[in-house]
């Protein structure tokens, strides 16, 4: 199959086949690690074997005969992409949400935009932009930043504030209105700005448009918006933030693994490495503090897909247990990395290439998101209590 081919042509993808088709990618992509790191964006061919692979149309619709992977299965996608590399599963991440984003549009124009359900979807909903209402829509000026995979992708989100004449639209409650504009990649101008310590290969440059005129059906805001699937996958609007915590924890067990096989082969001064008690030890809390999370992740999965299958509204608590397992999972990640890195020593962690050293950067790189903040912890301990927070994140 070549990556021009349409839904029209192409026999639908089951779930068990991009799981299959994601697992088998990972002798491909660890030999083009380097040239992807260098590029600071996914290469063309490794853009094409993840189409290839069904990764992109992972959210898409059964209506429309996508796959329509449920959260569990999208997070072991993710996880085994992200074990090959972090970037690569960070891009397949944000770039498989256009099921996700168009579910708050109309289906004739939602389907219109996705002649393939293989077109890579991207970008940034903080509204930084302004979208000023015209005749039938809006004008958009504005430039936004961590715009991952945006060189390869068909479609970018722009975040932006409404406007009225130059003014802030203001909603019943007296906030500005705030939207999510569709823009085609032919309709940005892309700014190389993505130097990075980690997760280099995500291309994560900023991009902007300029008096952008975006028909109104191709706008939404992802906290307002209603929802216009009736399918258990969307019913929770930031159900693929989750797929935040499978990136982590897929570079957190590249890296455990890693310094298994290191511990095997490696003499140090004291003797061979797998006879000394602090790399067993740092092995084994590395491994545990692993696996924990990622049972926590997939038990808190299970419960709300569950629930959201019967057709029940999530509770404070499983709202709650949402981000708290993904904000577990970052630091569970970056604790069992830096475990391992430490005990690692010098030759095996520093020099590069090295496995251990990625690690270490994506690690740190993916921590330092929005999703994983401290502030956190203070918001979800709230909602443990009882509070119902203002953030609509929550």
């Amino acid at each position: 199959m070549t990556s021009d081919q349409t839904l029209a042509d192409r026999e639908p993808v089951s779930s068990d086949q991009i799981l299959a088709n994601a697992i088998a990618l990972g002798p491909f992509v660890r030999k083009n690690v380097e040239e992807i790191e260098g590029a600071r964006t996914l290469t063309a061919p490794m853009v094409k074997a993840m189409h290839d692979a069904g990764i992109f149309r992972m959210s898409m619709p059964s209506a429309w005969g996508g796959p329509e992977l449920d959260p569990l299965r999208q997070f072991e996608v993710i996880e085994a992409l992200s074990v090959a590399d972090g970037s690569v599963g960070w891009c397949a991440y944000i770039n498989s949400t256009g099921g996700y984003f168009t579910s708050f549009l109309e289906a004739d124009v939602a389907r219109a935009m996705y002649p393939s359900l293989d077109i890579p979807t991207g970008g940034q909903h903080t509204p930084v932009g302004r979208a000023e209402v015209v005749d039938g829509g809006y004008r958009i000026n504005g430039r936004w930043t961590f715009g991952s995979g945006v060189k390869h992708s068909g479609w970018m989100a722009c975040g932006c504030i409404a406007t009225r004449d130059g003014e802030p639209v203001l909603m019943e409650d007296g906030k500005p209105q705030r939207l999510s504009a569709f823009a085609s990649a032919d309709q940005l101008d892309v700014i190389e700005t993505w130097n990075s310590m980690g997760l280099r290969g995500t291309g994560s440059h900023d991009y902007t448009v300029t008096d952008l005129f975006v028909p109104t059906e191709r706008t939404f805001d992802l906290y307002s918006s209603p929802v216009l699937r009736t399918t258990p996958l969307f019913q929770l609007r930031t159900m693929f933030l989750f797929n935040h915590a499978a990136v982590a924890l897929g570079i957190a067990r590249n890296a455990v693994d890693s310094f298994a096989e290191l511990t095997l082969s490696k003499r140090t001064n004291w003797g061979p490495m797998h006879e000394q008690d602090y790399a067993r030890s740092a092995l084994a809390r590395a491994d545990g503090v692993v696996r924990s999370a990622r049972a926590y992740c997939m038990e808190t999965l299970e419960d709300i897909y569950g629930t959201l299958t019967f057709g029940g509204e999530l509770s404070v608590d499983q709202r709650a247990g949402f981000r708290l397992a993904i904000t577990h999972a970052h630091r569970a990640a970056v604790e069992a990395v830096d475990g391992v890195f430490a005990a690692a020593g010098t030759t095996a962690a520093v020099r590069l290439p090295s496995v251990l050293e990625r690690c270490f950067r994506d690690v740190h790189v993916a921590n330092q998101h929005l999703i994983a903040s401290p502030k956190s912890y203070s918001e979800i301990g709230g909602m443990l209590l009882g509070a119902v927070p203002d953030d609509p994140n929550y």
